[in-house]
């Protein structure tokens, strides 16, 4: 396992929340939760499976969450002074709150807990880890849905691979 990009998750849940206070956005414990999954799985699915933070998600019956953030935020913001977070990283976190901030915490919960790692960690009970590896493959390996890696100008990405059948070369 590599070293995330943030190294908490805490940082990750302020920036959030932060920015949805600057933007005017009513960011319910709900939302937060199914924001720190997308903007960790869509960051391991941009970077070859590397972590944004070190997170540990659960089943709960609403969907993933991470249980000390869920606690910490479950009625507002704790009073903790946000930590700048490396440039790169941040820019992630734009990308994605800029992609999924304007959508209900119902419309991402339904799109979340359609995904095969959330719904093996929840019918093995609730409180079940999902283990991270199971992020990346979800993230990674689905060919469409808001899951899949897309461009900055919104085009889905495929990953390239060769025809099975060689170009015939021409001999003169």
């Amino acid at each position: 396992m590599t070293t995330p990009a943030i190294p908490s998750t805490l940082d990750v849940a302020l920036w959030l929340f932060d920015q949805s206070r600057r933007d005017d956005v009513y960011l319910p414990a709900q939302k937060l939760q199914r924001l720190l999954w997308l903007q960790q799985g869509g960051y391991a699915a941009m970077n070859h499976g590397r972590m944004l933070m070190p997170a540990v998600f659960v089943a709960d019956e609403t969907g993933p969450i991470e249980p000390t953030v869920f606690h910490l935020f479950e009625d507002s913001r704790p009073p903790i002074p946000a930590r700048p977070i490396d440039q790169v990283a941040e820019n992630h976190l734009v990308r994605m709150w800029r992609r999924y901030s304007h959508h209900s915490p119902d419309y991402l919960t339904k799109k979340i807990t359609q995904q095969r790692c959330y719904r093996d960690a929840w019918r093995k009970g609730a409180g079940t880890v999902i283990p991270f590896e199971a992020i990346v493959r979800d993230f990674t390996d689905l060919p469409t849905g808001d899951q899949m890696v897309r461009a900055g100008d919104g085009r889905a990405l495929k990953k390239w691979t060769p025809s099975a059948k060689p170009a015939m070369r021409r001999i003169r």
